[in-house]
């Protein structure tokens, strides 16, 4: 840390210069206001410490030319008991903190080293917020291929809107990355983004969740408790499956969007808030609406703006990017999978999308000790089509293993069964003839999301 001293009295100067440099710090003195003024210009310097009696420039002319170099540096005032009003006047003005005379050089290092923990807070915040954008980025989001390209522009263009997005796409596709995206490349990326999944929730606890409730509502509500949208008051609320929300609470949140305000469960004070909503759906929102499923109001109000996520299928080139990718979050970024192998895993159509590839690459890292991934350590499950074929055909086979084939053509069915119900897993249920339950199970087993 370096510091830097003005003092025109000599004694004091040396003193306080040499019980730094003896703490550890670089400490550099001046009788002159002028010429630390010219070395701060120059040089990096954390903190300033000046008494506010001095002959050239005085310790506020110190504080207001420091403060015009760099904002961030600390300015703590030396004054005289008898001045302490110029002192507070002083830090209202912008000065970290002022010491009194006399002293010892024990205070004086304890109001330095108050200061260097407070830095280094500060630093350890700027740095996880800084990490916090670089993670959801949009320019992180991976991808290089026509769609993805497109995607990331539109992105860009959207984030610093302040309208309503509907972000549409299969499970797995990444929708709560691309809303991460938009937040934190938004104007309201200093304030809360807060989410909800609207997929496991019933109505009461989805209207309590959203709107939150008063102390004795309903059973069990001991006390007050704030719902996502006070939560999110000056930020972004995310809400993930919204075709799951019930068409009575639909009402609310139609009201909500219309006139930025409402009640909590049980109570009757209309609350206004400013939140900006993404919501994300898995599945065609207009057809629910054509079944009456869906109000029609509230899907044009959430559909100011569309964002259509491409499957995994529709981007095929990204996969050798999305492997990469996966093996550095996986810390195997020493292992490679072979071209043979990236070409087995880029004919599979994979129904999961990036999620299901995901949790593909950390299995096959988590089972192997060689340096490269061949084709032959690819899983049987994640052989696409034609070559699925060439595996359960028995003609050259000494042994079969039957479960392992009726494993494999079970899995390839639920595949279809998904794609063909646009990942609605009730449909996909009645088209293999199975209960939902049944399916959930198989899903489950085979690692398919």
């Amino acid at each position: 840390m370096n510091i830097v001293v003005i003092d025109d009295e000599k004694t004091k100067r040396i003193t306080m210069t040499d019980a730094l440099r003896k703490a550890g710090y670089k400490a550099e003195a001046f009788a002159s206001s002028v010429l630390a003024i010219n070395y701060i210009e120059k040089n990096n310097v954390d903190i300033v410490i000046t008494d506010i009696r001095m002959p050239e420039m005085d310790g506020f002319e110190v504080l207001e030319k420091v403060k015009s170099i760099n904002n961030e540096i600390a300015v703590i005032m030396i004054t005289a008991f008898g001045t302490i009003e110029s002192a507070v006047e002083a830090m209202k003005k912008g000065a970290y903190d002022y010491i009194t005379k006399p002293f010892s050089s024990d205070q004086l290092l304890l109001l330095v080293q108050k200061y260097e923990k407070v830095k280094s807070l500060l630093d350890e915040n700027i740095s996880l917020k800084k990490r916090l954008e670089d993670r959801y980025s949009f320019h992180n989001l991976v991808g290089k291929s026509k769609v993805m390209i497109e995607l990331f522009d539109q992105i860009e263009m959207i984030s610093t809107s302040e309208m309503s997005i509907l972000i549409e796409g299969e499970s797995g596709t990444g929708k709560e990355v691309v809303a991460n995206a938009i937040h934190y490349n938004s104007q309201r990326k200093e304030k809360p983004f807060i989410k909800l999944s609207c997929a496991a929730l019933n109505e009461s606890l989805l209207e309590s969740e959203l709107f939150g409730h008063e102390k004795g509502a309903f059973t069990g509500a001991y006390k007050e408790k704030l719902g996502r949208f006070e939560i999110a008051d000056g930020g972004t609320l995310f809400l993930d499956d919204v075709d799951d929300i019930p068409m009575s609470s639909q009402v609310k949140l139609l009201r909500v969007l219309q006139e930025r305000e409402f009640e909590r469960v049980g109570g009757t004070k209309p609350i206004k808030v400013d939140v900006r909503v993404i919501c994300a759906t898995k599945v065609d929102l207009w057809e629910k609406v054509k079944r009456k499923e869906f109000r029609e109001d509230l899907y044009y109000r959430l559909r100011v703006i569309p964002i259509r996520i491409p499957s995994l299928r529709q981007r095929k080139e990204d996969i050798p990017l999305l492997v990469e990718h996966f093996l550095q979050k996986a810390g195997k970024s020493d292992l490679q999978f072979s071209p043979e192998a990236l070409e087995l895993i880029s004919c599979y159509d994979w129904p999961g999308n990036i999620r299901q590839l995901e949790n593909a690459v950390y299995r096959i890292a988590a089972l192997t000790k060689h340096k490269e991934i061949t084709k032959d350590m690819i899983p049987a499950d994640l052989i696409c089509g034609d070559k699925q074929t060439n595996l359960i055909s028995f003609n050259n086979n000494d042994s079969v293993d039957i479960l392992s084939v009726i494993e494999n053509i079970e899995k390839e069915a639920i595949s279809w069964a998904l794609e063909k119900a646009k990942r609605n897993q009730t449909k996909a249920a009645e088209l293999l003839k199975l209960k939902r339950t049944t399916l959930r199970d198989k899903m489950k087993k085979f690692g398919i999301v």
